[in-house]
């Protein structure tokens, strides 16, 4: 019998505060979060994913340091609402239990933000949040989330200190973001709802580390959640070696798919340049796509112990953070010029 893959769940991020939200309680949001653990580890692929990241658009307002939207921004766009609603449409119906509203840009520069929220938790999402730099986060803009139906924002601020906070967050202000995080709690408080959970999050990086304890007491006291991230370890940006780990397998080619505006679909969260295209919404179903050709070779590949063997996964930090934590068994290869498997 073959030995079992090591799968880990979210082993890079790690949860300082959580207040456990009623809903989250229900059978149908623990059924999801089962699947969203359990899939990976026993290799089962749904009809469509548990979970999609849908870029509402790929525009960010600041110019972070460690981001490339500092220094290679994306093409601009927005995701329509004809394209929007045909994905709930059908995905809805097939089981896709959760959505995220960015990928690579702020969400809440798009204006129908609201709306989308809404028509997505119409038609049975059970999930629906999005990450923000809450830079716009109004008064007027919280209140029509909450209208919505909005079941959580993620707050990424980085530090509590206005000017670590400003040195990492080029472009924003840190009171600005203290007080759209306190507004909208008061907001919740005052109609006398829950939701959306608040949670603010940060990646633990040498410019905030002296500050990570500081950092969970002063946000502890403000937010529903609490949440700190480590540093991906990029191996080796020129890839003239790779990290071979016959042991690992990623979970998200079984949890999640990742769409740009535009309708295209890469192969996970952290394919932000696009270098493998595993379908397009525009003409293909989300199931089509799901379990179509690209995908379903990512993940024999990484069965097979060969994740190394697909470009974005050889360059992904996330893949060797992961590795490097679990203290799997590894080997460095010496590639050169790597002759990576084509996905196509």
């Amino acid at each position: 019998m073959a030995k079992p893959k090591r799968v880990d769940i979210n082993p890079t991020f790690h949860f300082k505060k959580k207040a456990v939200h009623p809903g989250e309680n229900t059978p149908e949001y623990l059924e999801y979060r089962r699947k969203w653990e359990e899939n990976p580890k026993n290799h089962i692929v749904e009809r469509v994913p548990i979970h999609m990241d849908l870029e509402s658009t790929s525009a960010c307002n600041l110019k972070c340091i460690t981001c490339f939207q500092s220094f290679a921004p994306p093409p601009r766009g927005f995701m329509s609402m004809e394209l929007f609603k045909k994905i709930i449409d059908e995905a809805s119906q097939k089981g896709l239990c959760s959505i995220k509203f960015n990928f690579r840009g702020e969400p809440l520069l798009n204006p129908n933000i609201p709306q989308m929220v809404k028509y997505a938790k119409d038609h049975g999402i059970i999930e629906v949040m999005f990450n923000s730099n809450t830079t716009l986060l109004t008064e007027k803009v919280a209140n029509a989330l909450i209208d919505a139906g909005l079941d959580k924002i993620n707050c990424s601020v980085d530090a509590c200190i206005p000017e670590v906070y400003e040195k990492i967050r080029v472009g924003a202000k840190f009171d600005v973001v203290l007080a759209n995080i306190k507004n909208l709690q008061r907001i919740k408080k005052e109609r006398g709802v829950t939701k959306p959970i608040v949670r603010v999050q940060m990646v633990d990086s040498p410019t905030s580390h002296e500050q990570v304890e500081q950092y969970i007491a002063f946000w502890s006291e403000i937010a529903d959640q609490v949440a700190v991230s480590d540093v991906l370890d990029w191996h080796d940006k020129k890839l003239e070696s790779v990290v071979v780990a016959e042991d690992f397998v990623c979970a998200k080619p079984y949890q999640r798919m990742s769409v740009w505006f535009n309708g295209q679909v890469v192969i996970c969260d952290g394919n932000y340049f696009g270098k493998i295209i595993a379908g397009d919404l525009n003409t293909q179903s989300v199931e089509e796509v799901w379990n179509g050709p690209v995908m379903s070779k990512i993940r024999r590949y990484h069965l097979e112990g060969k994740s190394h063997k697909v470009k974005i996964c050889a360059e992904c930090g996330y893949r060797s953070t992961t590795i490097k934590q679990a203290g799997l068994p590894t080997r460095m290869e010496k590639l050169g010029e790597p002759p990576f498997d084509k996905m196509e």
